[in-house]
């Protein structure tokens, strides 16, 4: 016998992520729910992708990100300079 894929364990989770929702079975909702989480983090690292906040990003759109962010500081700090002078 095989062992099973990533995708058969995903499989499997999201089978028993659905059986707990419909039968209230907290704990097994949880579990599914934690390993999920766990296992598509997993993926988004492999794949180069950094977090922030709640988002994933990769490594250029953070970049684009963080000079957004630098470029709306520096505005906002022109406009407070212009303001009290």
């Amino acid at each position: 016998m095989r062992a099973p894929s990533k995708h058969d364990q995903c499989q499997a989770m999201l089978d028993i992520l659905v059986e707990g929702f419909m039968r209230d079975d907290v704990p097994a909702y949880r579990e599914a729910c934690a390993w999920l989480r766990d296992f598509a983090d997993q993926k988004n690292i492999e794949q180069g992708r950094v977090l922030r906040g709640s988002n994933w990003y990769t490594l250029q759109e953070f970049a684009a990100l963080r000079e957004r962010n630098r470029m709306h500081a520096l505005e906002g700090w022109q406009r407070r300079l212009k303001n009290d002078r």
